[in-house]
């Protein structure tokens, strides 16, 4: 029946009166028939090869080195974009240099709470750790230089903390997270000694993570640090707004240093490939101070995804999809060093994209008798099981 419904008048197919002949011109062959009253369209059955889409390509000169991105499945998901400039990510470190290629394109209000200006440049050139926890955030991509971030075109927001040692200090700078709407805020760093958060420091942490953001809240991540032991409830990882992430080597197993505990969140591989001062290179950064910034970068990363999203609902998400490892039990869910799992990005965005799809259609409910189509396209939940297929595929190694 035609599509319109009983007695509307439209195009019929008509049989095809002879196929092309060999050595025959296809296109003059339907152009011929294209000309006949009855033919609704001739179009010739042309070969067109076909190929998967390329991930997409970078001229950053260490991305080769980057193991971790490809792990995590970052290299594909980068064809969905490499961030939003109006996300901002905050690094509180060491000193940052901020005049390297790779980060000066994303700095924005930079503050040195040791050197009580606004340049957070460290004084010793060999102190390359908040310079190294910058580019795995946010490195610029396809500038012929460095490393290629975990949201290379958020923006960066850095502060040099470590080396003062006044709770002031560190108050300030939460404060200038909030003053500065960052998105998202790392943390590679901890206290000397085991000791209590102050209270005014948790004060400050805690009306980050609830009221950063135009009220949607900071995403705050904190290392856990390379101790080697439990962390107690009362430290500042063990915050309940603050995601504490412990470290993995590229085959997925637990640093032998990395704290561990109740208050774990989630585990990270620890990015060895970084950037260092004067637009140097760094091959063996690690620790936790590696591992949060990799979740910093695709908090931020998943943000520019979805800017709408609470900073508790980021928080869900990532502990919600984290890959759990055969080689441990979780109790409850957790492990004490794994915490909810690896962090997962290709299952992150299959649950954001399966949130977002449209209820189904009812089909006892939906039009019938007509071609037109009724069908929903897109991601959607289809997308999000196929994209959780690949991230059980890609973690397939053994452990």
């Amino acid at each position: 029946m035609p599509c319109g419904g009983a007695g509307a008048a439209g195009p019929v197919r008509a049989p095809l009166a002879r196929p092309g002949a060999a050595g025959e011109d296809a296109l003059q062959l339907a152009l011929d028939w294209a000309g006949d009253p009855a033919v609704e369209a001739a179009i010739p059955d042309v070969i067109l090869p076909i190929a998967p889409a390329a991930a997409p390509t970078f001229d950053d000169p260490e991305f080769g080195g980057q193991w971790y991105l490809d792990e995590l499945g970052m290299v594909d998901l980068f064809e969905r974009g490499l961030g939003d400039p109006s996300i901002r990510i905050g690094v509180i470190d060491s000193g940052i240099d901020v005049s390297h290629p790779d980060l000066a394109p994303a700095v924005l209000a930079p503050l040195d709470i040791v050197g009580d200006d606004d340049d957070p440049t460290p004084d010793d050139p060999t102190d390359d750790h908040g310079t190294a926890v910058s580019g795995i955030v946010a490195a610029r991509a396809n500038n012929g230089d460095g490393i290629v971030g975990m949201c290379p075109e958020c923006t960066l927001v850095p502060v040099r903390l470590i080396g003062a040692n006044e709770l002031s200090g560190d108050v300030a700078a939460f404060e200038h997270m909030l003053e500065q709407n960052v998105a998202v805020v790392n943390n590679s760093w901890g206290f000397t000694e085991v000791i209590t958060v102050p209270s005014a420091l948790e004060e400050v942490i805690d009306r980050l993570a609830r009221t950063g953001r135009d009220g949607k809240g900071t995403v705050v991540v904190f290392a856990a640090g390379n101790d080697s032991r439990e962390i107690r409830p009362d430290e500042l990882q063990a915050m309940e707004r603050v995601l504490c992430v412990t470290a993995l080597d590229r085959y997925g197993l637990p640093a032998n240093f990395t704290n561990e505990g109740l208050s774990v969140d989630v585990a990270a591989p620890a990015a060895t490939v970084s950037i260092a001062p004067n637009d140097g290179i760094i091959t063996n950064f690690g620790g936790t101070s590696s591992a949060a910034p990799v979740v910093s970068g695709i908090a931020g990363w998943l943000l520019s995804l979805a800017p709408d999203l609470k900073a508790a609902e980021v928080r869900d998400l990532i502990r919600d999809t984290a890959y759990k490892t055969s080689q441990v039990t979780f109790q409850g869910g957790h492990h004490p060093v794994y915490g909810y799992g690896e962090i997962d990005p290709v299952a992150l965005v299959a649950a954001l994209d399966a949130e977002d799809a449209p209820d189904p259609v009812d089909e006892e409910e939906a039009p019938k008798g007509c071609g037109c189509d009724h069908t929903t396209s897109g991601f959607g939940l289809l997308g999000a099981l196929a994209l959780a297929g690949v991230a059980r595929r890609r973690h397939g190694r053994g452990r």
